[in-house]
């Protein structure tokens, strides 16, 4: 068995991970710090720990964490006070959001998209409280609050129509689709859509489909709530593709095409704009690209990079932008102003319950905490010549 000094070393390096990545490390972490570094030194004779060793002492914790009598110890007593902090903020943020939403008319009864020139831009609260958001959540059969996934539906279908893309006959690419509501929204007004997801045989399909976000069969593309119309949701089909790999025979066959934060998840910031620049291949010309990603709001600093999502910042968007001028796109101005609205300051912290269609919501979610960062979502329109 391990030494109570070992414990202790394995608990405050566990700990201390958590803490140093919310950047909230307490003067009780410092002191422990300083206690573990003024410590004896092991005797050299001391076998090394095991993994049964570890096991051993955490289960040891948790027993006397969870039994039936209160503890004073640091970390329980901290975690403890976090739950509830954790479920006040969140509460009172969304009571907070749902009285915006009323306030605003989230849910107001628009009879057209109006007339915009959207550019490449960050989700903010004035979005949400727009026009062309009310038009397009009531398009979609959706109940209007301010979350961050919503916007970006509606942001792709506002700039694709604003570029004139959703009408009869024009073909529509979208990817990593899933469960979304735009394939069954676009056939509605008439477009010919190619809807594509992972192949289900995949590994990495199976986490998608955990949480109901995947598409094995084209039924779950279509969508009579949002389209009454069978022969136009006929017009959705499916194909399995890696958004790594678009297929050859994608090329130059669409008048539009999206995807709907799908690229983070490509295995690196650079696999994930790649992909948008190979996506302009599948256009033809005069072709219109809406492609929405995660946004870290820090400008400064690290972010997350080669991972299963990453987080794109100013620099990364700003330097593409200027690779696709460079090729001859028309990319769409970048705005990166985060707003200034209450939901714009408010940031969502774990746990997010429930999916994104169904309740229970999260109803304040236009920013959330990504392991550590406060992020969003952002939106880049990109035209062929």
């Amino acid at each position: 068995m391990a030494s109570d000094t070992a414990r202790l070393e394995i608990l405050l390096a566990k700990v201390s991970e958590l803490e140093r990545r919310d950047a909230v490390k307490s003067h009780k972490i410092a002191d422990l710090e300083r206690r573990m570094a003024e410590r004896p030194a092991v005797a050299p004779a001391a076998p090394p720990l095991s993994e049964a060793d570890v096991d051993a002492a955490l289960r040891s914790l948790g027993e006397r964490l969870n039994g039936t009598q209160p503890t004073g110890h640091y970390f329980n007593v901290r975690f403890r006070q976090y739950e509830w902090a954790v479920r006040n903020v969140k509460q009172l943020g969304y009571e907070l959001a749902l009285l915006l939403a009323e306030k605003n008319g989230l849910g107001r009864e628009v009879p057209a998209p109006p007339a915009t020139d959207l550019k490449s831009k960050v989700c903010t609260q004035a979005d949400c409280d727009s026009d062309w958001f009310a038009f397009w959540m009531r398009e979609m059969a959706g109940r209007a609050y301010y979350h961050r996934k919503l916007w970006e539906f509606t942001y792709i279908a506002q700039a694709l129509w604003q570029h004139g893309k959703l009408k009869p006959g024009l073909r529509g690419l979208g990817f990593g689709c899933g469960t979304e509501p735009l394939p069954s929204l676009f056939a509605k007004h008439g477009a010919m859509i190619v809807a594509t997801d992972l192949d289900p045989e995949r590994p990495e399909a199976r986490g998608w489909a955990d949480t109901k976000q995947h598409a094995a069969r084209v039924e779950a593309l279509r969508r009579t709530s949002i389209c009454p119309d069978p022969a136009r949701l006929d017009n959705i089909s499916l194909r399995f593709v890696d958004m790594n790999d678009i297929p050859v025979d994608f090329n130059g066959g669409f008048d539009f095409c999206w995807s709907a934060c799908a690229l983070e998840h490509l295995g690196s910031i650079e696999k994930g704009l790649a992909f948008i620049e190979h996506s302009l291949g599948t256009l033809r010309p005069g072709g219109v690209a809406v492609h929405t990603t995660e946004y870290n709001l820090e400008q400064q600093g690290g972010t997350i990079d080669d991972w299963s999502t990453v987080l794109y910042q100013r620099r990364h968007l700003e330097a593409f932008v200027s690779r696709l001028t460079a090729k001859g796109y028309r990319v769409a101005p970048l705005d990166l102003d985060p707003g200034d609205g209450v939901m714009d300051k408010f940031v969502d912290i774990p746990p997010f319950e429930g999916a994104y269609y169904a309740e229970p919501l999260n109803w304040a979610h236009l920013r959330l905490c990504g392991d550590g960062f406060a992020c969003t979502s952002v939106g880049l329109i990109v035209a062929k010549p």
